[in-house]
């Protein structure tokens, strides 16, 4: 009896993971082109440092589909679909945690102010689902007809020249 139960709950550990990892699809209803990434930072100590993606979207029927997340390089990124002129652009940004100023007063008895740190940003913690190599990345969808999420594995993702944005001049 107990091998029975054993080897039950062996199976049906056996299926909760293989339904909890992420199926990619080889074909879905569109096409990505000229994938790019391009990480920048700012001039200034308080402007943070982040990184956007861009590439052209091709949807067969772009009313049928909804772009959810962008999983790349570590990061989880929320990808929109941008119309423009000459058809239609993913993008998605990241922007780390910004530094702010540490000499604020946090009481006004400055001997009770000895210890205080500002509150940080707490950490993600959902965990990165896919081991990518640095030149690619995967999109998730959502097809409206079944109302599933999927998952595309794009390749060649072209890294462009870190941005470098100036500092305010000191008067």
């Amino acid at each position: 009896m107990k091998k029975t139960i054993y080897i039950l709950f062996i199976g049906l550990l056996g299926i909760a993971a293989c339904t909890s990892q992420k199926s990619l699809v080889s074909e879905p209803p569109f096409t990505v082109d000229s994938p790019s990434l391009q990480y920048w930072s700012g001039g200034m100590e308080r402007s943070g440092r982040g990184m956007n993606f861009a590439a052209r979207w091709n949807p067969f029927d772009p009313e049928a589909i909804v772009v959810d997340s962008l999983f790349v390089r570590g990061r989880i990124m929320k990808l929109e679909v941008v119309e423009t002129e000459t058809g239609f652009k993913l993008e998605a940004s990241y922007k780390d945690a910004q530094t702010g100023p540490t000499d604020i007063i946090m009481h006004a008895d400055s001997t009770k102010e000895v210890g205080n740190q500002l509150p940080r940003p707490l950490p993600d913690t959902r965990k990165f689902p896919f081991k990518l190599n640095p030149d690619e990345a995967v999109m998730s969808y959502l097809v409206k007809s079944d109302g599933k999420k999927y998952y595309y594995k794009i390749r060649g993702v072209k890294e462009k020249p870190t941005t470098l944005y100036p500092g305010r001049q000191k008067n």
